[in-house]
């Protein structure tokens, strides 16, 4: 399985002839290819992790597509190729099995409102939480682990990465860093990382990596 970090918390990943887009929002800019997509996940209705249009010409080019979303993201979309999951349960789809987690994004501000947010695991390999520390129960060797955002902070984000049994952490929800904000994340988490006998892999926009 081929997975190719994109802007933010984007992940394009392939398995034989068949892709699965994760998270494909406003930030992604190098997301201009939408044929061939077998299935996509949004984890939530945030527009940096949702793109309409992206999701309109993916349905135009692909029309089997699965998309898998929350309820409030499936109210936007409109279309019956969205499928809004059950938590716990397993959902095949081309090469791909997805089970999903959670159900709510992490506390922004408790005067905000609180959205629904998935995680999501594929294959049995690799975990993206969307905008939340829902742990995974299940298996995984590859964590998706955010690093920047207005309802993050590092102790949390440490602690997430601590106690996943994952092996391998991959840095998302990073389209806001600059340059020297990232070379920061990556030398604490690092850090976290060395303590924990785990490997911080930083991937740039349309880096890949084989699992």
């Amino acid at each position: 399985m081929k997975v190719t970090k994109l802007e933010n918390s984007c992940l394009d990943i392939l398995e034989g002839n068949n892709r699965l887009v994760v998270d494909p929002g406003i930030f992604t800019k190098s997301l201009t290819d939408f044929a061939n997509v077998t299935a996509v996940v949004i984890t939530h209705v945030h527009p940096d992790h949702l793109d309409e249009d992206k999701i309109k010409q993916i349905l135009s080019l692909n029309p089997d597509v699965k998309i898998f979303a929350t309820q409030e993201v499936s109210d936007v979309v409109n279309s019956s190729s969205v499928v809004v999951p059950e938590v716990d349960k397993e959902y095949a789809v081309g090469a791909f099995t997805l089970e999903f987690f959670g159900g709510d994004h992490a506390i922004i501000h408790p005067d905000f409102p609180r959205f629904q947010n998935f995680g999501v695991l594929v294959n049995g390999k690799i975990y993206q939480p969307g905008d939340s520390f829902t742990p995974c129960p299940k298996p995984h060797d590859y964590l998706c682990i955010p690093i920047m955002a207005p309802w993050a902070k590092f102790s949390e984000s440490a602690d997430f990465a601590t106690q996943d049994p994952a092996k391998t952490l991959i840095p998302i929800h990073n389209a806001f860093v600059n340059e020297d904000g990232q070379a920061l994340y990556d030398r604490i988490f690092g850090i976290v990382s060395e303590q924990t006998k785990k490997n911080y892999h930083f991937m740039a926009p349309g880096d890949s990596i084989d699992i």
